[in-house]
């Protein structure tokens, strides 16, 4: 578990970053551990089955089209691992693009050191290759949404669920709260008469957000049996996977903790706002997920899509000097047993 304990490691030492003499060493620690990590980690995980698929993709098509276009010019293992390289290199860009009027460059390197050992990116790019391609491209679809670039948003998504169809089904619910959130909270033409009345829109956000997570629970599990993903239905009870409430309380605390110290929502942090309003539906639409067995590895999956807007939360509240709320994150990562295992056992 000697990688293991080096990705456990960069996490602890990242509160180093609060003391200006020490960034430097953060940093250039930081790039050996993750080459240390890369150059040595087993395959684990769905990595040897993208693998032994090369020969006969059949996963969504542009996905499957990307490994027959790189087929001639690699083995099979390198069709793989050039795929997550073009990950990594999306990931580079999609912080880059949400962190970019940030002006100090060395938080801007943190940032993307953040994002690079995020639970997201080690899930990501180590496993769930598919559905964490899917995600960042969703991802960079709502920062052009949330830039009122609706034309390119939706052109940029099309790409989305012909490489991870699930996935990119959570576009358009963000969507639908982005705008809900615009209309009532950041472009509200004038201020709530009464702190009864602001008392009320906020009672009102909580309403709809709890409404719209049961709904979708009842809806999901007739929607996904008429798909290929009908099989994750009852998957954990089959599988003896670990239940989805061990997984979501810690999850549950991380987010509570991170959003006291992130404090009020501001207006003039448009994007990074919208994005905190997304996580907190997504932290009660997984609630509701608890009180249903067999719906754990379906929850295990809206999970996965969580960590990647984690990891965008993670990297802009750190170059937007949010720095309690993204080290109690990044903190947490450290104990991420699923990024540990992901790892490997060297």
């Amino acid at each position: 578990m000697i990688l293991g304990f080096l990705y456990s490691l960069q996490h602890l030492i990242s509160i180093l970053v609060y003391n200006k003499k020490f960034k430097f060493f953060f940093i250039v620690s930081s790039v050996t551990i993750f080459i240390v990590i890369y150059c040595l980690k087993p395959d684990t995980y769905d990595i040897p089955s993208y693998v032994a698929a090369v020969d006969s993709p059949y996963f969504e098509p542009l996905f499957s089209f990307l490994i027959i276009l790189l087929r001639p010019f690699f083995n099979n293992r390198n069709v793989i691992l050039a795929i997550q390289f073009l990950i990594g290199v999306l990931t580079y860009l999609s912080i880059k693009l949400y962190i970019k009027n940030s002006k100090n460059k060395v938080d801007k390197c943190i940032s993307l050191i953040f994002a690079f050992f995020s639970t997201a990116f080690t899930l990501g790019v180590n496993n769930g290759l598919r559905q964490y391609l899917a995600s960042l491209i969703v991802f960079i679809a709502i920062w052009f949404f949330l830039n009122n670039k609706i034309i390119y948003s939706l052109i940029i998504f099309a790409f989305a669920p012909f490489i991870h169809l699930s996935s990119s089904m959570f576009y358009f619910l963000i969507i639908f709260i982005i705008y809900f959130a615009k209309k009532k909270y950041f472009f509200e033409k004038e201020e709530p008469s009464s702190r009864l009345e602001l008392s009320l829109n906020i009672n009102l956000v909580r309403l709809l957000f709890l409404t719209i997570s049961i709904v979708l629970i009842i809806l999901l599990p007739i929607i996904i049996s008429y798909t290929p993903y009908a099989r994750y239905l009852n998957f954990n009870i089959t599988e003896g996977r670990v239940d989805f409430t061990i997984k979501y309380l810690p999850i549950l605390l991380i987010f509570l903790l991170s959003e006291y110290y992130f404090g009020k929502i501001k207006k003039e942090d448009y994007i990074f706002s919208q994005l905190r309003i997304v996580r907190a539906f997504f932290i009660i639409f997984m609630f509701t997920f608890i009180f249903f067995n067999s719906l754990n590895e379906m929850a295990s999956r809206i999970l996965s899509f969580y960590f990647t807007l984690e990891m965008f939360i993670l990297s802009l509240s750190y170059v937007k000097g949010y720095r309690k709320g993204a080290l109690i994150i990044n903190l947490s990562y450290a104990f991420a047993i699923n990024a540990i295992n992901v790892i490997g056992k060297i």
